[in-house]
């Protein structure tokens, strides 16, 4: 029997799970997440715009995304930024892109305020990038 590690433990406290309790443990995670962002765009967007303020991976994917719904001057790669995301901000994510269209705008959920916040935060980061590519 093949066994995955739980990365959530280490040392003694390590669990292992088959992978098959693995992939069921993910599903359940994936489903808990859309079902608490799917009808609610103001979560989605206040789960992203939290962990856009903190300087991770998953802070600039969150960043890049904001920025790029809030006006037409940042473009984001959604497969970065997907791929940078764990399960339940992904969700936030899906959830927030499907809610946005026309008279559905990012202003909605976010202020102003929020956004220059991110913008002290990754603002520099995201315009060396666009200026390297």
């Amino acid at each position: 029997m093949e066994y995955v590690q739980d990365p959530k433990f280490n040392g003694n406290a390590t669990l292992y799970r088959t992978p098959e309790e693995w992939e069921a443990m993910q599903r359940k995670k994936e489903a808990e997440s859309r079902e608490r962002y799917q009808n609610d765009p103001q979560a989605a967007a206040t789960k992203l715009y939290q962990i856009a303020r903190g300087d991770t991976g998953g802070g600039r994917a969150a960043s890049a995304l904001l920025l790029s719904l809030w006006n037409n001057n940042y473009v984001a790669n959604l497969r970065d930024v997907i791929c940078s995301l764990d399960i339940d901000n992904t969700e936030a994510a899906i959830a927030l892109l499907s809610t946005l269209g026309p008279g559905h705008h990012l202003e909605r959920y976010l202020t102003q305020e929020q956004i220059i916040e991110i913008i002290d935060v990754w603002g520099d980061m995201h315009e060396k990038r666009r200026a390297e590519a």
